[in-house]
């Protein structure tokens, strides 16, 4: 399986090093810095053969209270790089299509060297590219998906992060509270999002042209998220299967007659293995569970529109709710407003505001007498700067309360910047 991957991606490496110097390339007016490779990679793509790339950098810096303020700035990358392969093209395999994604997380987090006592972690991240997925490569995806458009069904199976189809959220924060999907930050013993991966398959039916219902099966293996694992293909070390379920409704014409996409899904989950699956109440793994279920509702609505694309006031919100036996938290709320294009001539900025609400398991502060706090609180005020469509700088002011769900650590403010470069 590897070695199916690395030639498509040295390929794509190839070709970019190569057209550094093509005439498109650095342009402003472009989509992406490398430009099209003197018409290469619109030849390729019509013959089926997508290539795609990107460097993102989160910067934070701690400066006000938390346990230890006024350290060094952490910087925390991600670089990323995929092909997508349309086999109808290259095959005369109908509606079929390959994605291969490897990635690299490297880096520091301020989250951990300054905001949190380690008695009492903070339970969101000042930078969502920080953390879990660290490793100097990880096959993030290795998938195919099959469309069957005269039955309303898509069925895609291989391996792949749990937050690519189910509870989808955007990026538009740093802060991994508002950021991807948050199940797998609040229930993410269970729960894998991109970039760590692993094997399992979903299907999808179109009930109607805006409503789909889908199901998906992933195998859960704790060794799938380990810093070197991020080539582990093997299942011995497997305890069960997480189950997923959602239902996805996306108007068109919804409040103000602007569009919007709603979800509701559940999580269950079948490890029994008492070191993955346990009762919070008590020593870690001393008493095992044979399940654990969680679920969520979330929505994304335009509130206003400025005449074109996107333009205007948007609305987003995630709710989450976990079983008390097994998770730590049982229940996070999260809402925010973003404003999209709102200067002339910079119709991709984006004015964000977020609010996230993380209610720790008193089942498990119980426990721990450090959580004397019932709740912690992350806010991040943002502006997502886009010169050009390939290149982005995001100034941001991020203030944690009761980080860790305790009084003993000081409310944090953070400052930050993050930039991605897509090539």
């Amino acid at each position: 399986m590897k070695n199916f991957v690395f030639p498509l991606l040295t390929i794509s490496i190839t070709t970019w090093f190569s057209a550094a110097h093509a005439d498109t390339a650095f342009d402003l007016h472009g989509k992406t810095l490398t430009g099209d490779w003197g018409g290469q990679r619109t030849e390729w793509a019509e013959q089926g053969i997508k290539f795609d790339a990107n460097i993102a950098l989160d910067s934070s810096y701690l400066a006000d209270g938390g346990y230890d303020a006024h350290q060094s700035p952490t910087f925390a990358s991600q670089y990323w790089l995929g092909t997508t392969l349309d086999l109808d093209k290259l095959a005369g395999w109908s509606n079929t299509t390959v994605r291969a994604v490897v990635t690299a997380r490297q880096g520091q987090g301020t989250t951990v060297e300054g905001i949190q006592d380690a008695s009492a972690p903070q339970w969101a991240n000042s930078q969502a590219n920080w953390g879990r997925g660290n490793s100097g490569s990880r096959l993030s995806e290795l998938s195919i998906e099959k469309n069957f458009p005269e039955q309303g069904i898509n069925v895609k199976v291989g391996r792949m992060g749990l937050g690519s189809d189910f509870n989808v959220m955007a990026c538009d924060f740093q802060g991994n509270a508002f950021c991807a999907a948050q199940m797998g930050k609040w229930q993410g013993k269970l729960w894998y999002n991109t970039p760590v991966s692993q094997w399992g398959g979903r299907v999808k039916y179109q009930v109607q042209p805006d409503l789909f219902a889908q199901v998906g099966v992933y195998e859960y293996n704790p060794e799938n998220a380990l810093e070197r694992q991020g080539w582990n293909l093997d299942t011995k070390n497997a305890d069960g299967v997480n189950i997923l379920t959602e239902v996805v409704w996306s108007p068109k014409h919804a409040i103000h007659d602007l569009a919007g996409s709603y979800r509701a899904g559940l999580l269950y989950n079948t490890a029994d293995d008492a070191k993955n699956q346990y009762d919070v109440a008590y020593s870690a793994g001393s008493r095992e569970q044979d399940r654990s279920y969680g679920a969520w509702l979330s929505f994304d609505q335009q509130l206003t529109s400025a005449g074109e694309g996107r333009r205007g006031l948007h609305s987003f919100g995630n709710f989450t709710f976990h079983d008390k036996t097994t998770t730590q938290v049982d229940n996070s709320q999260q809402l925010g407003l973003k404003y999209i294009g709102l200067f002339e001539g910079q119709p991709n900025d984006i004015l964000g505001l977020g609010v996230n609400r993380v209610h720790v398991n008193d089942r498990f502060r119980d426990t721990k007498a450090v959580l004397n706090k019932s709740t912690e609180y992350n806010i991040e005020l943002n502006y997502s700067y886009y010169p050009t469509a390939w290149f982005m700088l995001r100034p941001l002011v991020q203030y944690v309360v009761y980080p860790g769900a305790t009084d003993q650590v000081d409310n944090a403010l953070v400052l930050g910047l993050s930039s991605k470069v897509i090539f």
